[in-house]
């Protein structure tokens, strides 16, 4: 999976890299904030940080503005009050110049990259989903099967 190189991160004490995370599940979730799609599919991911942090997954959410920098969106203190309202507690990273995004060929929000304990990406997907629908179980499927391997 290609490296994280933000540098500016929210709910975490320095940037993280993927590097440091090997052993680790890691899921990214490239997210807007004023995305409806992204801010619905919210409570999925933080039941996933729930259930599986202290089990070896890491949620990063990546932040890609859609719009230009007047909305609001690459502004860090919008971003920390969208983070608490939501309850987003897993770190973030501004995307505010769409490298990771680029990086990770990303073209829809919410996308997801689900990568495993050596580093590999083992599956993407975009789309929103909610607790207990069909896409909520199947990412749920594979993150366990991923702490598991």
């Amino acid at each position: 999976a290609p490296e994280l190189t933000n540098t500016s991160w929210l709910n975490a004490d320095r940037p993280l890299r993927l590097a440091e995370l090997r052993g680790r599940v890691v899921l990214l979730n490239f997210w807007v904030f004023t995305c409806g799609n992204c801010t619905r599919t919210v409570p999925s991911l933080v039941s996933y940080d729930r259930m599986y942090r202290e089990r070896g997954l890491t949620i990063i959410g990546i932040h890609t503005p859609e719009f230009p920098p007047y909305a609001g969106e690459h502004d860090k203190g919008n971003l920390a009050r969208a983070l608490t309202r939501q309850g987003i507690a897993y770190p973030n990273a501004q995307d505010n110049d769409r490298r990771t995004w680029d990086a990770y060929s990303i073209r829809y929000w919410p996308s997801f990259v689900l990568i495993d304990k050596r580093g590999v990406i083992r599956y993407t997907g975009y789309g929103e989903f909610h607790l207990d629908d069909e896409d909520f179980r199947t990412w749920h499927q594979r993150i366990r099967q991923l702490l598991a391997e």
